[in-house]
């Protein structure tokens, strides 16, 4: 009997047995492996005819790795190891998932490693992991084992309240929850303070303490055996808090808060405040400041206040105050238009609110002298803004509105749509100024790719703008014309651009190439860039207090 593997036909094998035999035993043979094998009979020295045949030896079965181990169980991770198999294998396969459900996370491993750090873990869980051998195609059964992360502990410990004998511990609970906390405080001198806290707590009452006296104080969840990472402060007792907040200047938009600060002045203040019934807002503030303006308030509203002195991280009890801001004509804005109505005279900063909803401020700029009342949504001045920008920068604004801005197309939308506006653009040159004015704007939304719509021209500039009317807006990262090169790209701005402009106050600034830049062609051509621009908005049916008068 003659065998060889087909793999290594070289390593040809013989094994002669009686010829009475009529069944034989191959050993030693190679797993896994494909033979050629051929038989023949011998008498003296002749062989007689031979007969030929295949077998294939069988594929051990792959076996499991072994010994599966945790090690450094932290909150949000693990260390796995395991022992390997016998036989070869090409990699490791180790999953992960909630015990009680969930989406399985898998990471494949070299068939050399033996550890595997899992990460990205949930505090305080129970997790199912399985280890399986991999070679080619085949995985072995798997290694499964069980680990718990370590619960996370409390955070953003603060000693509130502070007097001379008494604090309040005030932290937030772990994303994990617990059974209960224990609470640890120490003091030179003193015996400890250990006390707990049910698990739903967030806060803890110290009292009996000494006066002037610096405490540590611990705090530790507690999730059946095992204990959380702590959360620690120190803080001293008897810290004096600011006295005397009031409020002065009150405007229907404004009020300057004044206190008096403590002998020895804290690290910093936190100045918290808010209107009857709405949302709590907080303010950091210096710790050698006395004063503090609040801003864009609400008009004919009730506000109250309250500001503590911080060292660290413990805060006084807090002093309060409150008070009510004055009346406006038109208390919530829609425009520049209405401001002025409510006496605003000076161009200025300010807020209006979108169709006179208080919940929709918009900071703004409003020109009260160029043209009585209108809302500038654009300036180019100094070049100090970059313009060449992408579509969601222009969609929701940017630059300063003291400065070089884009009010954004969105507000623009929002602004037209609920009234019925014009529009005037202003050009300066050195000496000279010109203007162009259209009696009626609006920009459509984002879904209409926000379409330009204006007529009715008149003024000194020429009329640049009605080439637009009815144009898409277009950016450097989306043209919704479609063009092989877009307009924008071409003319580096972003504007309701057709074939391509006649306007383009968004170009680039300075730039006289290539009709680049901030041009208005009726007035200076494309080869010139204007170095002063605003484009502003005002409702048809106001009227300027001249034209009231008369």
């Amino acid at each position: 009997i003659t065998l060889e593997p087909h793999s290594r036909p070289l390593l040809q094998r013989e094994l002669t047995v009686p010829g009475t035999q009529r069944s034989a035993v191959l050993r030693d043979l190679h797993p896994g492996t494909l033979y050629s094998l051929t038989l023949y009979g011998l008498r003296g020295p002749h062989k007689a005819d031979s007969i030929q045949g295949t077998a294939r030896t069988l594929s051990p079965v792959l076996e499991s790795p072994r010994d599966l181990q945790f090690r450094e169980i932290r909150e949000t991770s693990a260390q796995v190891s395991w022992m390997p198999p016998s036989s070869r294998v090409d990699s490791f396969k180790v999953s992960y998932q909630l015990a009680d459900g969930g989406e399985p996370q898998s990471v494949q491993v070299d068939g050399q490693a033996r550890t595997q750090k899992l990460q990205g873990l949930m505090p305080g869980s129970h997790y199912e992991v399985t280890v399986v051998s991999v070679r080619g195609f085949e995985e072995s059964e798997p290694l499964t084992g069980y680990l718990t992360t370590v619960p996370d502990g409390p955070t953003q410990l603060r000693a509130l309240n502070l007097t001379e004998g008494s604090a309040l511990l005030h932290w937030k609970p772990p994303q994990a929850p617990v059974d209960t906390y224990n609470i640890r405080v120490t003091a030179p001198g003193d015996p400890p303070l250990q006390a707990s806290a049910p698990g739903s707590a967030v806060e803890y009452p110290l009292g009996g303490l000494r006066l002037h006296t610096n405490y540590t104080a611990t705090v530790r969840g507690l999730r059946g055996p095992n204990l959380t990472s702590p959360a620690s402060i120190t803080f001293t007792t008897g810290l004096e808090a600011p006295q005397d907040l009031e409020a002065k200047e009150v405007t229907p938009r404004m009020a300057l808060l004044t206190w008096t600060e403590p002998q020895v002045p804290p690290t910093s203040y936190l100045l918290s405040f808010n209107a009857l019934g709405g949302q709590t807002q907080e303010v950091v503030l210096p710790g050698g400041a006395t004063s503090h303006q609040l801003l864009g308030l609400f008009p004919s509203t009730p506000y109250s206040v309250w500001l503590r002195a911080v060292w660290g991280e413990s805060l006084t009890p807090p002093v309060s105050t409150s008070f009510t801001t004055g009346g406006l004509r038109i208390p919530f804005p829609r425009d520049c238009g209405e401001e002025m109505q409510n006496g605003a005279g000076t161009s200025r900063t300010t807020t209006v609110f979108l169709n006179g909803n208080r919940e929709r401020p918009l900071n703004v700029f409003c020109d009260m002298e160029t043209d009585w009342g209108r809302l500038v949504f654009q300036r180019r001045m100094d070049g100090q803004t970059d313009f060449w920008r992408d579509w969601e920068d222009y969609a929701h604004g940017f630059g300063n509105i003291s400065g070089e801005f884009w009010l954004g197309n969105e507000a623009l939308h929002s602004l037209t749509k609920a009234g019925d506006y014009s529009m005037r653009v202003d050009l300066r040159a050195g000496d000279e100024a010109v203007f162009a004015q259209y009696d009626s704007f609006r920009v459509d939304s984002a879904a209409e790719y926000y379409r330009l719509h204006l007529d009715g021209y008149h003024g000194t500039a020429g009329d640049s703008m009605s080439y637009h009317s009815g144009s898409v807006f277009s950016a450097r990262d989306r043209d919704p014309n479609n063009l092989l090169i877009s307009c924008a790209v071409s003319y580096r701005g972003a504007w309701w651009y057709r074939n391509c402009h006649y306007a383009n106050l968004n170009g680039l600034y300075g730039s006289t190439v290539d009709h680049q830049g901030v041009s208005w062609y009726y007035w200076k051509g494309f080869e010139f860039s204007v170095p002063f621009t605003e484009m502003k908005l005002r409702p048809r049916s106001y009227r300027p207090p001249a034209a009231q008068g008369g």
